[in-house]
């Protein structure tokens, strides 16, 4: 299944709307500071930011075209209704029409529907409101720079949810606080136990809950597959599988509700610390690599796992559907390399060399661009796997004032 709406009439309205706009916007630049015209950098950087916001734009379309269509279908239903109950014949012009409404509908897959998740998870099939999420608290916020999406789940013993959000909160700026977007995917089918979550978040960060800079949502209860018909892989005991696979599709869950917020997403954990203007350094770089026409897929701000991974919102669908594909086989950040390397390296020509490592790591860190120093650090010491003690730290995360002020937080 792809992952476009094929609306060809449509589609120019929409060019021609985003060319009118791209004209007003060019022209607003030039007027509201001359000086910029001097300053090519400058110039080039905004026209980055509305690249962003002009995709943005398409993919939003593409999404809610399906409202539309329903619009449509329904008219289409009345209209025969009508006519059937007048008995009355009607012209063969509104009979065509009414022909190409219905024709239309067709064409149109509902938003969930541009990843074909079907497939690998058949029980969804005859359900697509399995994929819809339980909103727990939303804003209503779009159209933001940066999405940041924080899988958590239930821990047995200690929790770092609260401070891993009021960390990233206060490491960002009024300006950039606006400019984004947290979701707090709970990956719980208990529902009393998402409410009292949900109702924690509320209580601890009122002013980012109310602002609408925190999103919270769960997954519906038929979601999830059954874990118990997984394929034992990699040698793993019944319980790793299970646990990798579920988290993997909870990635997949969160990233389907955030690829239309916004411009740019950031995968994080529920148990980390990030440094100050964390956000401005991170948009300012991809920014200046899509104005300078430099490739990129992922721009990494830490080294571990799938902390601090940043992509493009319209690139998500891609990192998805191989996630789908593949979520009982590996972890999710083994899956997001074995992408990588599929896209990067040419293993026709290189399998055969001695330097195939070395040559598919150097085309690899053409799209994977590590960002150094790290701007986010693991904090967590008991993973969410029942029994497993996690200690890895990113040695290219500097300590700063913000770990202790989590510390402080935490009582130590």
């Amino acid at each position: 299944m792809g992952w476009t709406l094929q609306q060809p009439r449509s589609r120019h309205l929409l060019l021609l709307f985003i060319t009118f706009a791209s004209c007003i916007t060019v022209v607003f630049i030039s007027k509201s500071d001359t000086r910029d015209l001097y300053d090519h950098s400058s110039v080039t950087y905004k026209l980055a930011e509305m690249e962003m916001r002009v995709d943005h734009l398409t993919r939003l379309y593409e999404l809610k075209d399906k409202d539309v269509q329903e619009l449509i279908k329904h008219f289409s239903s009345v209209l025969k209704t009508i006519v059937k109950s007048l008995n009355v014949s009607v012209s063969e012009d509104i009979e065509s029409l009414m022909v190409a409404f219905n024709k239309s509908v067709e064409m149109v897959r509902s938003p969930m529907a541009h990843f074909d998740v079907y497939t690998f998870l058949p029980h969804l099939r005859s359900h697509e409101n399995y994929l819809r999420p339980l909103i727990l608290h939303s804003g209503g916020r779009n159209a933001v720079s940066m999405v940041f999406g924080v899988p958590t789940v239930r821990r047995q013993q200690q929790t770092y949810l609260i401070q891993t959000l009021i960390n990233i909160v206060s490491n960002m700026n009024q300006t950039e606080q606006k400019d984004s977007l947290i979701v707090v995917m709970i990956g719980e089918i208990d529902q009393e136990y998402t409410q009292q979550v949900t109702a924690e978040i509320k209580n601890r960060l009122p002013e980012a809950v109310n602002s609408g800079l925190v999103d919270i949502i769960a997954p519906s209860p038929e979601y999830y597959p059954d874990f118990n018909k997984l394929r034992i892989t990699l040698g793993d005991s019944e319980d790793r599988v299970r646990w990798r696979s579920k988290q993997n599709l909870d990635y997949v869950f969160l990233m389907m509700y955030c690829q239309p917020k916004g411009s740019f997403y950031v995968q994080l954990e529920d148990d980390v610390v990030a440094k100050p203007q964390f956000h401005s350094i991170m948009k300012k770089t991809a920014l200046q690599r899509i104005a300078d026409g430099q490739e990129w897929f992922i721009l990494d701000f830490c080294r571990l796992g799938f902390i601090g991974k940043m992509m493009r919102c319209s690139d998500l669908p891609w990192l998805i559907q191989f996630i789908v594909m593949f979520y009982n086989d590996k972890p999710g950040d083994w899956l997001l390399d074995g992408m990588m390397e599929t896209k990067a390296c040419n293993l026709e020509k290189d399998f055969v060399s001695k330097l195939f490592m070395r040559d598919c790591r150097k085309r690899k860190d053409e799209i994977w661009v590590t960002f150094r120093p790290s701007l986010f650090q693991h904090i967590g010491t008991r993973s969410s796997l029942n029994g497993k003690i996690q200690l890895l730290k990113d040695s290219l995360f500097k300590k700063s004032v913000n770990v202790k002020r989590i510390n402080k937080i935490r009582g130590k």
